[in-house]
């Protein structure tokens, strides 16, 4: 599977999942966007379910940087781990193409994102772009065909090849800046900054 038929399986959810693809995630509530993409998956072999996660790391590798975990800290509340900021990567998958490579060239345009926007304008903590159930789709979708919760995870091994090494985990490659620095925020990510700073920004 190459990064054009991945695209084309997410794309395929989200427009199954209908106006709930460009809607922030409710805490407790499943993601359409990841329930619709277990279906898809569970159309396809096998091999091409684990291929799909393969992809999903390299994917997802392109936004691991920390200019994109300032925007999931931003975003999200103040609140950033590592299993945070994976769920957070995931959930830029769900939003597309379009906006997820928007996102990895400049993470500030997540701004424009009407979910962002959304979650901007909402009272409480309860919407999140981070999905964890898109994360772990192939595995589920291994799983519900197999019926054997290991099975996935053996065949991921086995297909795994020297050239393309496990995904390292969220921890980003690129130089660290402070995140709890308001005027980095303000210069790397200045419309982020805006929309929430008046809801968000002033508790830091």
């Amino acid at each position: 599977m190459d990064v054009d038929e991945f695209w084309s399986v997410v794309e395929r959810a989200r427009a199954a999942a209908g106006v709930a693809a460009d809607q922030p995630q409710r805490d407790g509530q499943p993601s359409a966007v990841a329930e619709a993409l277990v279906a898809e998956l569970m159309r396809l072999p096998l091999s091409q379910i684990v291929a799909f996660d393969q992809v999903l790391s390299e994917v997802v590798d392109q936004v691991d940087t920390w200019d994109v975990c300032a925007a999931c800290w931003i975003i999200e509340y103040g609140f950033l781990s590592d299993d945070g900021f994976s769920d957070f990567q995931a959930g830029l998958v769900g939003l597309g193409r379009v906006a997820f490579e928007s996102a990895a060239r400049d993470p500030d345009s997540l701004a424009d994102h009407p979910a962002v926007r959304q979650i901007s304008a909402a009272e409480g903590r309860e919407l999140w772009i981070g999905d964890e159930a898109l994360q772990y789709a192939a595995q589920t979708a291994y799983e519900r065909l197999t019926g054997d919760d290991e099975a996935f995870w053996d065949a991921a091994e086995s297909a795994q090849s020297a050239s393309a090494p496990p995904h390292p985990g969220p921890e980003p490659a690129d130089e660290r800046w402070d995140l709890s620095d308001e005027d980095e925020w303000r210069r790397r990510l200045p419309r982020l900054f805006e929309l929430f700073r008046a809801r968000r920004l002033a508790v830091q």
